[in-house]
């Protein structure tokens, strides 16, 4: 039975109470509390690990797997994971040499819970992040994954923005398609990192292998496969922290982002046709962006802002 059937029998399940001589049919909260997986793959990130670790065990939802997967590191970071005790993790290897995508595919193939979510190595969750991304997709049946906002730290755990992200998107539930258009419109990825996103089992399945050949659009890629098939629900508060880090933010990789953004708007213009005054603004945005990512970088690398990130 799928992650998502299993819970739909788990709502139908009753406990019969008397109360007051009247007889009650209860859903059975016992068995009312979906799994929910974890993932974290990993390479070289022996640094931020026992923080993001940290972040995930003080969740307020109950019933969590955490799977831990590393992708050859060499820095002891699988000697950390091989040592830890709790019945909760699960720890898999990846041959040396595998791939971002790689890794991240495994990680989340490796998952068994309910709802998945992955979690970057050098990133942290929000204590209530798994149980307010978790109501807000129980409460929207139809939605294939809850977004939400996120906040951006420094290399020293220091929050450089709050509330980032979800530009263009209003709370609640999004039509998937609406939602692409808004990335497309703004030129970024308005849904942020995956610390900002949780998955229903079955959407992630069917949107599967994560695909590097653009490494600035891994996490948009695979979204906007999910956007094509349904509705989003959408969270405006932070629910985790994204790190920045020397590989993900330079300014010697700043037009490499803004190409590599503009073959995606390209690949949106196809699938949604849209307007020519859409066009202009997509393209006005995606040249703001740069200019504005040039100085941001410049500003965050003086003040010392920056960690070393492996692969994320």
């Amino acid at each position: 039975m799928s992650g998502g059937s299993r819970f739909e029998a788990y709502k139908r399940r009753r406990v019969v109470v008397r109360v007051h001589g009247k007889t009650h049919a209860l859903p059975d909260l016992r068995i009312m509390s979906p799994s929910v997986s974890v993932v974290i793959p990993i390479f070289n990130g022996l640094h931020h690990l026992d923080e993001a670790l940290d972040s995930i065990l003080a969740q307020t939802h109950p019933d969590l797997e955490i799977v831990l997967v590393d992708g050859g590191s060499t820095d002891g970071s699988r000697e950390w994971m091989h040592g830890l005790a709790d019945p909760r993790i699960r720890v898999l290897e990846m041959p040396a040499g595998t791939t971002a995508a790689g890794n991240w595919t495994a990680s989340c193939r490796a998952a068994t819970g309910d709802f998945v979510k992955l979690l970057c190595q050098d990133d942290l969750l929000h204590p209530q992040a798994i149980e307010h991304q978790l109501a807000d997709l129980l409460g929207n049946d139809h939605a294939l994954m809850a977004v939400a906002q996120r906040d951006v730290i420094d290399a020293r755990g220091s929050v450089l923005f709050h509330r980032w992200g979800c530009t263009g998107l209003a709370a609640g539930l999004v039509d998937g398609r609406s939602a692409l258009m808004a990335a497309y419109l703004n030129g970024t990825n308005v849904f942020g990192e995956p610390v900002a996103i949780l998955f229903r089992r079955e959407a992630l399945d069917a949107a599967l292998p994560w695909n590097d050949d653009r490494p600035f659009l891994l996490d948009l890629e695979l979204y906007s496969r999910i956007l094509d098939k349904g509705p989003i629900v959408v969270r405006r508060e932070a629910v985790g922290a994204f790190r920045v880090s020397d590989s993900s933010w330079s300014t010697r990789l700043v037009a490499t982002q803004s190409a590599q953004m503009r073959a995606g708007q390209e690949e949106v213009e196809a699938q949604l046709a849209p307007t020519k005054a859409q066009r202009i603004t997509a393209r006005t945005s995606l040249h703001s962006r740069k200019l504005l990512r040039r100085v941001a970088y410049r500003a965050l690398k003086t003040r010392g802002s920056f960690a070393s990130a492996g692969q994320r």
